[in-house]
């Protein structure tokens, strides 16, 4: 059974139960010879606090996870616990745990503010302490002087805030987040990226984000699990994943990695096995520059450059038969990229070179 759990859980009490367990959960939808394993045999703890991204393809579970923690789907086998209690077959409605969908799903025919106490008036809390909390919700997403406006008055991003805010209003322990920035253009997602790691360090409430979006999930994420056909294959801290990930699944799905095989290995590394170097761990010389004490040293031929703005990558086929990507900072690592053709040396330390198991 597959174990990941946090190395250093952030909060003070090692006595209390964490946010988030899970127990043995497996997922089979459907029988017989047509029964598919969505979820094999996971325990998963997440820490009071914690902002957890877990990362995947489609189809590779972590959505099925989220839902099963939200009570949308009762796992085939295993528990939930939610601050050690056991909600395993509790309905969504009874749990301490909220979700922000894709879908804001605001009443267009309410205000802003309105949207925000609707989870308070379902729960019979008073008028005034209803609009002070939604306020309150409001400033914290930063639409506090929008609060009487209509949510079609609102961008994009805006109405992502108010769906945040509602979530937030009545205060759960934890917030499931569904691809939430999913239907927001680039700059847009980019921005309430950062905002939404804003508001859950000031919150101090457990977000738990599903993504297929790697930057995404480096940029908010404490710790990254991830996904690949209903297992995990790697959770840790975001620079732990991306600068040793545990798999070759994991090297080519979280950034961009080149995956050097046990067949061309021997002649580009000088070792056995299966290697990960990143792409902006190598440096391109002319070919017949010096290699750096220290470093290895590859030549090659350009065969491909794809300039994108800020950085062009650059594909070199070597010698010894394999192709590696270098990123080159525009205006950074030399004057101007090499051409298509041309001949170069690559040299890189042999600290960036991942072993994968």
């Amino acid at each position: 059974m597959l174990v990941a759990t946090a190395a250093e859980p952030r909060t003070t009490d090692t006595g209390a139960a964490p946010a988030i367990a899970l127990r043995g959960i497996r997922k089979v939808f459907g029988s017989g010879s047509g029964a598919v394993t969505a979820v094999h045999d996971l325990d998963l703890d997440i820490s009071d606090g914690e902002f957890v991204t877990l990362l995947g393809p489609s189809g590779s579970g972590k959505t099925t996870v989220l839902r099963i923690v939200a009570g949308f789907e009762q796992p085939t086998a295993g528990r939930v616990l939610l601050r050690g209690r056991d909600v395993t077959g509790v309905a969504p409605f009874d749990r301490d745990v909220h979700t922000v969908f894709q879908d804001y799903a605001l009443f267009p025919h309410m205000s802003v503010r309105r949207n925000v106490e609707y989870p308070l008036r379902i729960a019979k809390v008073g008028r005034t302490e209803r609009r002070d909390r939604a306020m309150e919700a409001l400033e914290t997403v930063r639409l506090g002087p929008m609060a009487d406006r209509a949510p079609t008055e609102l961008s994009g991003g805006q109405r992502q805030r108010v769906a945040l805010a509602r979530a937030l209003v009545d205060r759960p322990s934890v917030l499931l987040l569904d691809e939430p920035l999913g239907a927001l253009d680039l700059k847009l997602r980019e921005q309430m990226q950062l905002e939404l790691k804003d508001i859950q360090r000031k919150s101090g409430i457990t977000f738990v984000l599903v993504t297929h979006d790697q930057d995404e999930a480096l940029t908010l994420a404490d710790r990254i699990v991830v996904f690949n056909d209903g297992r995990v294959e790697q959770a840790g801290a975001a620079h732990e994943v991306y600068e040793h990930p545990a798999s070759p699944f994991v090297a080519g799905f979280v950034g961009t990695s080149n995956l050097v095989g046990p067949e061309v290995a021997p002649a580009v590394l000088g070792r056995e096995g299966s290697w990960s170097v990143r792409p902006e761990k190598i440096a391109i010389s002319e070919p017949d520059a010096d290699v750096p004490a220290g470093h290895v040293g590859a030549d090659g031929t350009v065969s491909e450059l794809v300039y994108t703005g800020p950085t062009t990558r650059c594909v070199v086929a070597l010698d010894a038969g394999a192709s590696l990507s270098v990123l080159l900072l525009n205006g950074g690592q030399r004057d101007t990229a090499p051409e298509r053709g041309a001949r170069v040396r690559l040299s890189w330390h042999p600290d960036h070179q991942i072993p994968l198991g």
